[in-house]
């Protein structure tokens, strides 16, 4: 008898999808019963023809009858259910069998998955059986008829549902025939009626007798359901054996699981999978395979199938991986041993250290505790230990996909969307090559490298950069002489860059190098208790009641816990919905924005608004959260719909190829930027003019071809440049050799001359030895002169140094031109570093440098070296404009750091804000950049529009033009909370202490609104509006806000909700002196104090360090950035500093020791200042 059972009120979001039974139909049994009799009746008559084995006669007479028919999920379309359910035959039996329980994953065509247990288990199918109008005496001999039961789930609960199905077996045993459908509906109808929690630290729990069953949350929205043990495949494998398994599956093998137990193949190749995480397994996935389901095999794709061991003959004739899970075997069909690459050494020894330590054994959990009597109490202890195991497994499995592929994202092209496989491949280790030739093609990685091109922060961009991080505090990548990529080491800058730890501050916040973040502790909302009678009314009721459990939980957290509020606002608005309370659902969601946005359901809610009947829509508009969320909502659907015509181009992948048609500037631009040279635009045009002198304006394929190729060349050539023991004593730990010139006569002996991105020296021929040569700030002269031979003078490029009399000459030939080039262009880099702070300086002049090599490498021509000395970039401004910068300047200037040094072109620095170890800069295009002090390294990136920035406590308040004030975690770096009450460009944000040391924020938006918040409950406290055409920033002093409106100031007491418009004497715009106004708090009738700021035409930022006022401006004669010092008491200007080529936007302190300034976007850097 076969049934497929419909939920019977379905929850947006439930557990259950449906529930199958799968037996022998009813009619069909009886035949067999009646075939038994007549053949118990000849054996009377004649007992020779008795079988020898009397329960024969029952099992195969069921064998030709398989089930019915039946309604059965799209998910299973094209598979009997009898084949999936009975995977080893339907079949009656002479005694009764164990129960047994295997699980399934269904795919649909759109790789959409679902999963689904079944429990097999057999009942006497002669109790009750009425026959000749008597009924069966059930003293006879019986037979067992098995029945399959399957609950299919859209997530991967498998031991909650397996434990759910256990408990259904107890009901159905003592239950009749006659209410065996009824039950079976019933306990479909309770789980239809379990929410499934949402991302996160709340679990859910509800109670079929005997047991209580829990459901854990995922982790966050990007992570899967983990409700198995992943501990094991530890069990069935060795270390080498599951590094193995792992191994073909990252490179997509045509692979087949054997075992003899049926549940086993899906637990472990499930658990395998989530080992791969964030990695996805894109090929087909059928873990159970049936005896009739083996010609899946043949497939000609790659593959992951299960099939049971009795198969293992008769599969191992194709071209298959076998995994023997119960021996802990791998082999090919083909071989008893693996022909294929294995996992790069270095991931797989730290992965089998790390796995080494894991306690996998609960019964030595047990040792010291005493025996338990509480079941309940019993599994909820299981559950601790299995969960803490798993997360330990899928720490060391994550650090082994991370060291696997660690360093992917140095290779792409955000803005072009390329990956340049042929340069990550060199940067890997020789043995390891043909394993990533092999995995780079998979589909696994190519959906990989979309996560990446897409800036996904998933837990492998956590990790990798805790380990980056990690490796540049313990200078990890010093300990190997060999010379990083420059485009490495320009992202890094750890060669260019003392260590600075104590720059800021004397201490600095930092991740771990594991999935160590700070853990929430796990709750568990417990339902009610399923209604007896699951009538209409009875199920409104229960709904009514979690909702009262879920309010109780709502009002009894704390407002801090703002995730756990989360979740029970998200548990509440899903019973509502299905409740058909659409408003109070949708403010329940509406909640989710203060609280944790990321789960927030989109398109239930667009599906509860377009369902809004027009009544509850008139409703809704009266109620300002709801009409602000509608809003939203349709602003939403047509922002997706615009976005979905470049969907396409969020999925695609290039790798870079090199061009094959002549190159005018734009692309040539563009395939520079691809081939991951450089990106800076201008130094990229500089090279085009370099490469096209004397020709047309266009870079021919051939050409570029030639210089690529000897680039590539010179950098490998120079990571292969191994210095002696002796040498290294002599040179920085950061040094790395980019340029070795051939074996020379010089002044100091013979001997290669070594070029560092510090200083030149000589590494002498035979025994090698170190002879400095210069350190770049140290030079005097650089020139070409003559060195006579024999009669002739042969070109040698002469140095002269600082503190040396004799000068240092090299013949070095036909080269001699080339070097003193790159000699002068490092000369000039390490000049303007030392007067400017900035390293930046020295790595552009490396590069410059190394640019001019490849260049007179490729021309080889006459015109060569003029060409190439259009790439001297700062020797030619240190010629035309000498950098003298101001002594002031130089003693105040401490540092120089540059944001935009990942883009194609500076970014504006709009907004600065330092909190203890983090740098916070928002540049132009509404980017957000975090930065880790102790290193000045990028570890976090966000999105949101032109950002305003304030701190409160352990969060960032971020105001964006998109009138969303977001709220970011310091801790965690998550955005997850949002406030949308503004309805205008959100341009300011301030923070004060209300009565009673209540802590409350001010936001205004451009069109005049001013808004003041509490910041403990994220609740608007009051607002009003300014009549104003663009309300600039809001600011708190002693209870009064001062707000601005560019050139116009207006003082509001918001405690008397009044506003008073002060019109000070301002200048026209292009006036040619600025005036600094003093403000008396007791007097704003008109300013206290004017000061007069020389040559500046525009004041755009201001903040108070102790004694001081800090001035961002613009100067009047050269247009650059100014700081100008103020003291507070005497109004006089103390100092006034120059370290910006463009206008400072933005300052902000560092604890009252440190000033840091941004500027606009023709400078794009920042400038660290010390407070004296």
């Amino acid at each position: 008898q076969c049934v497929y059972l419909g939920v019977m009120a379905e929850l947006p979001s439930g557990l259950l999808e449906a529930c199958v039974v799968v037996g022998a139909p009813s009619d069909k049994l009886r035949d067999v019963l009646q075939v038994k009799k007549t053949i118990k009746n000849k054996h009377k008559q004649s007992p020779t023809h008795c079988p020898d084995n009397p329960s024969m006669i029952a099992e195969t007479s069921c064998d030709s009858y398989s089930a019915r028919n039946v309604n059965v999920p799209y998910h299973c379309v094209g598979i009997s259910l009898d084949v999936l359910f009975f995977t080893g035959g339907l079949q009656l039996a002479s005694e009764q069998k164990e129960d047994s329980y295997h699980f399934l994953v269904f795919t649909d065509l759109f790789g959409n998955r679902t999963h689904g247990v079944v429990v097999q288990y057999y009942t006497t199918c002669l109790e009750g059986v009425v026959q000749n109008g008597h009924r069966w005496n059930s003293s006879k001999p019986r037979l067992y008829a098995p029945f399959a039961v399957c609950v299919i789930s859209k997530f991967p609960y498998y031991n909650a549902l397996r434990d759910c199905l256990s408990c259904l077996l107890v009901q159905l045993r003592p239950a009749r025939q006659v209410d065996f459908e009824e039950t079976i509906k019933e306990f479909s109808a309770k789980l239809s009626l379990v929410p499934l929690p949402p991302p996160g630290q709340l679990h859910v729990s509800f109670s079929i007798r005997p047991l209580q069953v829990v459901l854990p949350s995922r982790e966050d929205q990007d992570s899967p359901v983990i409700d198995i043990d992943l501990h094991l495949p530890f069990l069935c494998f060795t270390h080498t054996t599951l590094l193995q398994v792992l191994s073909c599956l990252l490179q997509e093998q045509r692979m087949v699981f054997f075992s003899s137990d049926w549940a086993r193949l899906t637990l472990v190749a499930e658990s395998l999978l989530l080992y791969l995480q964030p990695l996805s397994w894109q090929q087909p996935y059928v873990p159970v395979l049936a005896g009739g389901m083996l010609d899946f095999l043949m497939a000609p794709t790659a593959f992951l199938m299960g099939c049971h061991i009795s198969h293992f003959e008769e599969v191992a004739t194709e071209d298959l991986i076998l995994v023997n899970i119960d021996d802990g075997i791998i082999q090919s069909s083909l071989s008893e041993t693996v022909d294929l690459p294995a996992i790069p050494l270095a991931a797989a020894e730290s992965f089998i250290s790390r796995a080494e330590c894991l306690q996998l054994h609960y019964d030595l959990e047990l040792c010291h505790l005493g025996v338990g009597t509480d079941a309940n109490a019993l599994r909820c202890q299981r559950r601790d230990w299995q969960r803490r195991l798993n997360t330990q497994i899928r720490n060391i499995a994550l650090e082994l996909v991370v060291n696997i592929l660690r360093g992917v994202q140095d290779f792409l092209s955000h803005e072009h969307r390329v990956f340049n496989s042929e340069e990550f491949l060199r940067t890997r280790e020789p043995t390891d090559q043909s394993f990533y030739k092999k995995v780079l093609e998979t589909h696994i990685f190519h959906s990989f490298l979309r996560d990446r091109l897409n800036r996904k922060w998933d837990s492998f961009s956590r990790m990798e950069q805790n380990m980056r991080n990690s490796a540049y505090r313990n200078h990890a990548m010093t300990d190997s002489p060999r010379r990083p990529p420059v485009s490495d080491l320009s992202r890094t800058a750890i060669s260019l860059r003392r260590p600075i730890e104590n720059l800021l501050i004397s201490h600095f916040f930092c991740l771990s190098s594991g999935l160590k973040y700070p853990q929430e502790a796990v709750k568990v909302f417990r339902l009610p208790e399923f209604p007896p009678p699951l009538a209409y009314h009875y199920v409104q009721n229960y709904y009514s009641d979690m909702v009262a459990s879920l309010g109780r939980a709502i009002n009894a957290t704390p407002p801090d816990e703002s995730s756990l509020l989360a979740r029970y606002h998200y548990l509440r608005g899903l019973v509502n919905t299905v409740s058909n309370k659409r408003l109070d659902a949708l403010e329940d969601f509406q909640s989710l924005y203060k609280t944790d946005s990321d789960i927030f359901p989109s398109q239930m809610v667009k599906s509860l608004v377009d369902s809004l009947p027009e009544v509850e829509r008139l409703q809704a508009d009266r109620r300002p959260e709801l009409k602000r969320l509608i809003s939203r909502v349709k602003r939403d659907q047509e922002l997706e719909r615009a976005h979905h015509g470049n969907s396409n181009e969020e999925c695609a992948v290039k790798r870079f190829k090199l061009p094959k048609k002549y190159m005018q500037l734009e692309e040539f631009v563009r395939c520079v930027q691809e081939s991951g040279i450089v990106k800076d635009q201008g130094t990229i045009q500089r090279l085009f003019d370099a490469l096209t002198v004397g020709h047309q304006k266009q870079v021919g394929p051939d050409l570029f071809r030639v210089f690529y190729t000897i680039w590539k060349e010179t950098e490998a050539e120079a990571q292969e440049v191994c210095l002696p023991a002796s040498v290294l004593e002599h040179i920085e730990p950061s040094e790395y050799v980019f340029k070795l010139s051939s074996s020379v006569k010089t002044s100091r002996g013979v001997g290669k001359i070594a070029m560092t991105q510090r200083r030149l020296f000589l590494l002498t021929d035979g025994r090698p030895g170190y002879v400095e040569v210069a350190q770049y700030r140290d030079l005097e002269e650089v020139k070409v002169s003559s060195a006579p031979f024999l009669l002739l003078r042969i070109p040698s490029l002469k140095l002269r140094v600082q503190g040396r009399k004799e000068a240092f000459e090299a013949n070095l030939k036909t080269e001699t031109e080339l070097w003193n080039l790159m000699v002068k262009e490092m000369w000039a880099g390490r000049s303007m570093a030392d007067q400017h702070k900035d390293p930046q300086y020295m790595q552009q002049a490396l590069t410059n440098a190394l640019l001019m090599d490849a260049v007179v490498g490729s021309l080889q021509s006459s015109k060569a070296i003029y060409a190439a000395s259009k790439l001297a970039h700062f020797d030619r401004i240190k010629m035309e404009v000498p950098m003298m910068v101001p002594k002031t300047t130089t003693e105040t200037l401490k540092h120089k750091i540059n944001p935009s040094l990942e883009l194609a072109a500076p970014q504006a620095v709009d907004v600065l804000l330092y909190t203890p170890g983090q740098l916070w800069v928002s540049v132009g295009g509404g980017k957000v950049m975090v930065f880790d002090a102790s290193s000045w390294s990028l570890t976090h990136t966000f999105h949101v529009g032109n950002a305003r920035l304030v701190r409160e406590n352990d969060q960032v308040w971020m105001g964006s033009e998109d009138s969303v004030i977001y709220i970011i975690s310091m801790l965690a770096l998550v955005c997850n909370r949002q406030l949308t009450e503004h309805r205008a460009e959100v341009t300011g944000l301030a923070l004060d202490t209300y009565k009673y040391s209540q802590k409350v924020a001010y936001s205004c938006s451009a069109e005049g609104t001013v808004m003041v918040w509490d910041v403990s409950t994220l609740q608007v406290k009051k607002h009003f509006r300014l009549s104003c055409d663009r309300l600039q920033s809001v600011h708190s002093c002693n209870e009064t806000l001062w707000c601005c409106k560019f050139h116009i100031y207006k003082s509001t007491n918001w405690e008397a909700e009044r506003s008073i418009l002060l019109l000070p004497e301002v200048q026209q715009t292009h006036f040619a002196l600025i005036l600094s106004l003093f403000w008396s708090l007791s007097d704003t009738v008109k300013p206290l104090h004017r000061v007069t700021l020389q040559d500046c035409t525009g004041c755009y930022c201001m903040i108070k360090v102790k004694n001081q006022v800090w001035v961002g401006c613009v100067g009047r004669s050269s247009t650059k950035g100014k700081v100008y010092i103020l003291d507070t008491e005497t109004r006089l200007v103390l100092k006034e500093l120059h370290g910006h080529n463009d206008k400072v936007k933005a300052l902000c302190s560092a604890e009252d020791r440190y000033v840091l300034s941004g500027a606009g976007k023709h400078d794009g850097k920042i400038a660290i200042w010390k407070v004296e």
